[in-house]
């Protein structure tokens, strides 16, 4: 039997047998691929993530890990301004949660903006222009297992940003809001 068939078999054993013996209640580690999607309802703006990793620790009926994901570049118009684009960063995001009778949980992630550009022009917003607080996405999926991922679905919201100089103002009346909708798609890796 493979290395990874072996730890799939055992996070499956692990996390359908709940509580059991001592050597069944270590968490088990597994690794999934992360793709998927969010749109940031403020700009109307559809971003595609990934691929990224989920590193995970599966315990009996709990899981917790980071996910990473690889920074998105985003340009979009913005009415009186022009053209405007950078690269968007979301995390890393760290997850927990419950499999049991489900798959259910959330993540926080830091998200930051760099790399901005107004008309082609850079505009410095320095090292630290993020989220004033980490965003948090709750999630559920009837269809997640382990060993063979599935589908994490959630609706979140965008606070205030923070430390991105005279930009400041500008990204918290475009960016910032509820609505915002996240899809990712986890397979083994």
């Amino acid at each position: 039997m493979k290395r990874g068939t072996r730890v799939t078999a055992l996070a499956a054993a692990t996390v359908l047998g709940g509580a059991g013996t001592a050597a069944a209640a270590a968490p088990v580690h597994a690794e999934y691929t992360v793709t998927g999607s969010t749109h940031i309802a403020k700009p109307d703006a559809d971003l595609e993530l990934g691929p990224g990793q989920f590193a995970v620790d599966l315990g009996p009926g709990t899981y917790s890990g980071t996910i990473t994901l690889p920074p998105v570049e985003v340009t979009r118009s913005v009415p009186g301004v022009g053209r405007v684009g950078g690269t968007v960063t979301f995390g890393p995001g760290h997850a927990e949660g419950s499999v049991s009778g489900g798959f259910s949980g959330s993540a926080t992630w830091p998200v930051r903006l760099s790399d901005v550009r107004v008309n082609g022009v850079p505009f410095d917003v320095g090292p630290e222009c993020g989220t004033a607080e980490p965003v948090t996405t709750g999630w559920t999926s009837g269809e997640f297992a382990a060993g063979r991922g599935g589908r994490l679905e959630s609706t979140y919201a965008i606070g205030a940003f923070e430390n991105c100089g005279a930009a400041t103002p500008l990204i918290n009346g475009f960016v910032p809001g509820d609505g915002n909708t996240l899809t990712l798609d986890l397979t083994p890796a």
